[in-house]
């Protein structure tokens, strides 16, 4: 890779021509008199031309427009003529810098370097040249005297001159910025979607009656199968009904799919039953929602008022204090959930699932687990099950606050829930059942393991095949290649496929359907026949219901590029692929009467709503931004304000959070050129509908 340099004294100094008596010595002693120096390039255009990685010649370029803005700022009498183009050099230096960025976050991830792709190294010669051009005329403008340059003048730079070089730099730079756009736009997997797919038929009152639910009450989830995990329950249930020196926190820790979400999910449907005062969390990293725990302490006041209306009024007091948005989580704990019951001398069970699954990025988890440390020993109105891997902070936090943890092989001592599982599975196949429960009975997340391998026999053309596979290794990680290599066909174009499914169902801000992924996805089936064929290894029931990864382990596993090898998902492609969707699907239907809109399927109108809610969301996550910069900007151009207009009339959205995350998004130095097109069409916008609102209100209210 070639190196780069800021060119220093390239023009050598030459004697001057003077005939002198080299026997005088007093001539000999004056010094030789120089004609003007020519200033500097700022850059070396032949070290454009050689490049290896086309970041270099770009960061050589932000570094020789600083240059030249420093310089610019220690001339203590530049004319107005230099203020406009210094601007247009700001707004230049900005948009390389944020360039070089976005290419080096994408080498993170591809682990590659961008080539000198010709189409974009050409223009920035261009640039470069004029960019040394322009250095000339400023430091001409400093010294006010003829050069090799202007040497037909005898004063500096005139206004006209300077205003176009600057205009001519201008254009190459938009020129250059296009090329390498289109450039980066080259990654994106080019799919044609079916413009049929945006003008379907009305859905049926089918498609009405489906909702997609939050699953932090752990919808996606089943209770145990009937005689298993029978001596878990029977302790779990003996802990809840203990009345006296009653543990406050039953923890229940076990490896990666051996049941622990099964069990939470057979209590809470019994306890449902039972009318104990309940409530639930299930963390899933399915969504961003069930990571987090912005919505815990509400979700479980919000359960309490469902069980006891009386809960209504100490909880509602509490949300409404003003200063609630200041609070510390355990203090929202204890208001909405610990304090009422208290209140109301009531006693109550609340089970936290998955507390692996809680992400702590921000601190969330650790948040968590000391309110849940400080009440135990304050509130003997709450107890709690919580269920999750042995992770270091978790079982450290359990040794800190004195609580014991259990795990199912403590509990039940021996794995015969596994066999009765597989028995009942495939009782069609007696002959296959004690086979398979050989190859996976010392495994590892034993029933996770069962489930993937009895789903994996029912559609195994070639059984005695896939046992002698599957007896090869026995860990989850070496099951997920198998079953991946059963579902999949092995070409390219079935790889591509497979590969932009999972990176938009991992991406997705919430679990999507197969209809709804169509909706977005690049290329019209795709999602249908890839989810399909992945059955065993995602939950969902039909077209309609949204997709979840089987367990949080596949997840685990496609984002490992050591596991997954051929396999891995990056989901920064993901986010990519549904902001075009996004982008897209709101375009189509811009066009389109207030009536028609109205009428369309309840599918494609949620995924309008979503696209609406997140576009942002996706962009900013994205990988390759500058892929992406050419249709934000045609949105923002283009399409904002009418979707803003159109965007009041849709129940569920709210027009003015959307566009808060809009201008939220200009802050993301996607590049000027976003920033600038964003910023000031979305703030159109908003003025727009704020002037709507303000002459509503001077209506009289005769007219309404």
């Amino acid at each position: 890779m070639p190196g780069f340099k800021i060119v220093k004294n390239p023009f050598k100094k030459r004697k001057p021509n003077l005939k002198v008596d080299p026997v005088d010595p007093e001539i000999t002693d004056i010094p030789p008199i120089d004609k003007p120096k020519a200033p500097a390039d700022l850059l070396d255009i032949p070290s454009i031309s050689k490049a290896t990685d086309l970041r270099d010649p770009i960061k050589e370029t932000t570094e020789a427009l600083k240059k030249m803005m420093e310089s610019a700022k220690s001339m203590n009498s530049l004319g107005e003529e230099w203020k406009a183009p210094f601007r247009r050099f700001q707004f230049h230096h900005d948009t390389f810098e944020s360039q070089n960025k976005h290419l080096d976050d994408d080498v993170k991830i591809d682990q590659t370097p961008p080539p000198p792709e010709p189409t974009v190294i050409h223009p920035l010669e261009t640039y470069a040249r004029q960019l040394n051009k322009a250095y000339r005329l400023l430091c001409e403008s400093k010294t006010a005297e003829p050069s090799v340059v202007n040497n037909d003048l005898e004063r500096a730079p005139s206004d006209e001159t300077i205003t176009k070089t600057i205009a001519h730099m201008d254009k190459i730079f938009e020129k250059y910025t296009e090329a390498l756009h289109e450039f980066a736009a080259q990654s994106i997997v080019q799919f044609k979607p079916d413009q049929s797919q945006f003008n379907q038929e009305p859905a049926s009152d089918a498609y009405q009656l489906r909702k997609v639910l939050p699953n932090v009450y752990g919808v996606q989830h089943v209770p145990c199968l009937t005689g298993t995990r029978e001596k878990t329950l029977a302790a779990i249930n003996k802990w809840a009904n203990e009345r006296t020196d009653a543990r406050p926190i039953f923890l229940l820790l076990d490896v990666a799919g051996s049941g622990k979400s099964t069990v939470a999910k057979h209590m809470a449907n019994q306890w449902t039953r039972d009318k104990r005062l309940l409530a639930r969390f299930f963390f899933s990293r399915d969504t961003a929602t069930t990571m987090s725990t912005d919505l815990f302490c509400s979700t479980i006041a919000d359960a309490f008022v469902a069980h006891d209306r009386r809960f209504e009024a100490p909880i509602k007091a509490f949300k409404n204090r003003p200063d609630i948005g200041l609070l510390s989580f355990e203090e929202k704990l204890d208001g909405l959930v610990i304090s009422p019951l208290e209140e109301l001398n009531r006693d109550a069970i609340l089970i936290i699932d998955a507390l692996d699954e809680c992400d702590n990025e921000r601190g969330s988890r650790d948040e968590l687990l000391n309110a849940l440390y400080s009440q135990q020993s304050s509130s003997p109105r709450l107890r709690i099950l919580a269920t999750g891997r042995p992770e270091f902070d978790i079982k450290q936090w359990a040794r800190r606050s004195g609580v014991q943890y259990a795990y199912f092989a403590q509990l039940e001592g021996d794995s015969k829930d596994v066999e009765m599982y597989i028995k009942h599975r495939l009782q069609d196949s007696p002959n296959i059942q004690d086979r398979l429960y050989q190859v996976i009975k010392h495994a590892e997340g034993v029933f996770i393991w069962a489930r993937i391998a009895c789903d994996l026999v029912d559609n195994s053309a070639d059984i005695d095949g896939l046992l002698e596979e599957l007896g090869k290794e026995v860990s989850l990680d070496f099951l997920y290649q198998v079953a991946l290599r059963q579902s999949i066909p092995r070409n390219e174009r079935s790889q591509q496929a497979f590969t932009t499914v999972l990176q938009m169902i991992l991406a997705a801000r919430e679990p999507l359907s197969i209809a709804q992924l169509e909706l977005l996805s690049p290329k019209p089936g795709l999602v249908d026949g890839i989810v399909t064929r992945l059955g065993a290894l995602l939950l969902y029931k039909d077209r309609e219901d949204p997709i979840r990864l089987l367990h949080a382990t596949f997840r685990e596993f496609l984002t490992s590029r050591t596991k997954a090898g051929v396999s891995f998902i990056q989901p920064e492609h993901g986010n990519q692929t549904l902001t075009l969707g996004c982008l897209r699907f709101i375009s189509n239907y811009l066009s389109k009467d207030h009536s028609t809109l109205k009428n369309l399927d309840i599918i494609s109108q949620k995924i309008y709503i979503y696209s609406s809610k997140s576009w942002v969301y996706h962009c900013t996550r994205s990988y390759r931004k500058l892929a992406l910069n050419r249709p934000v900007l045609e949105f923002a151009y283009n399409r904002l304000q009418t979707w803003a207009d159109l965007a009041d009339e849709w129940v569920g959205l709210d027009t003015l959070s959307s566009l808060r995350q809009v201008l939220n998004f200009s802050r993301q130095k996607m590049s000027p050129n976003v920033t600038e097109a964003v910023v000031y069409h979305g703030l159109k916008t908003v003025r727009s509908i704020l002037q709507t609102v303000c002459l509503w209100h001077f209506i009289p209210r005769s007219n309404y």
